[in-house]
């Protein structure tokens, strides 16, 4: 789970998607990758944080956002074992809750499936969601042969153009129609618009684009994010080979 930050409602909503793991999935492991808070947040620092703290024959990673749940996450996970598709959506249509159905959600114990499709409970009608955004489940290999791009500084666009390039390198991912994302309520970060993070990303995003129908170029375009979590891999295996030592 890539985190940062010191929002009560961020943080109240993280420990209610912690329960709903320790109850659902009690034996999966969570690890909690910190990153810089703010403009200078990078969903790729955390995440490759969070790489740390999984164990050694960790084959699987279940890359959720800390204020969601997806309740076809297992399936997700079984199609990526089982070897069909190397990565998986969970989800198809995001839920957005405002901060009344969270709160009911969260405190009451409220089934959000229940929850009334109006405006009183959600912060937006549901949509469908982009590929990569949410929650993505995918093999350690896959993710280390083609992780999320820490070029993307702030909010946006880098879980979009992380699904291009798992699209360009390992096809299209398993993906449940109509299935639903529950998204947590807490105030929304600074960016430039609801679909646009900042121009730099935006303009990253389209170089994702224009490379989409070629591999070896794509594969040339993210050799600085590959390279930027074996690097960390690498310190972390000095570091414990010190330990051992």
């Amino acid at each position: 789970m890539p985190w940062a930050g010191v929002c009560p409602h961020r943080r109240a909503a993280l420990a209610h998607v912690r329960a709903w793991y320790a109850e659902h999935h009690p034996d999966w492991d969570i690890c909690i990758g910190d990153a810089r808070e703010g403009a200078d947040w990078c969903k790729a620092e955390a995440v490759r944080n969070a790489l740390h703290w999984t164990s050694d024959d960790t084959d699987i990673l279940v890359i959720a956002d800390a204020d969601c749940i997806a309740v076809n996450i297992g399936d997700a996970v079984g199609a990526v074992r089982s070897g069909t598709h190397n990565w998986a959506m969970p989800h198809q249509t995001v839920h957005r809750l405002n901060r009344i159905g969270t709160d009911l959600v969260m405190t009451q114990g409220a089934d959000p499936a229940k929850l009334p499709r109006t405006s009183h409970y959600y912060a937006q009608m549901p949509y469908t969601g982009y590929a990569g955004g949410g929650i993505v489940v995918c093999k350690k290999n896959t993710y280390t042969e083609c992780p999320l791009d820490p070029r993307f500084v702030g909010w946006g666009q880098e879980d979009e153009s992380w699904a291009i390039a798992l699209r360009c390198l390992f096809g299209p991912p398993w993906r449940p129609r109509h299935a639903p994302l529950w998204h947590l309520w807490h105030p929304p970060q600074q960016r430039s618009s609801r679909a646009v993070g900042s121009i730099q990303s935006r303009n990253l995003r389209t170089a994702y684009r224009r490379l989409s129908k070629s591999p070896d170029a794509m594969k040339q375009h993210i050799a600085p994010a590959k390279s930027y979590v074996q690097a960390a891999e690498k310190k972390l295996s000095s570091s414990s080979s010190t330990s051992r030592g």
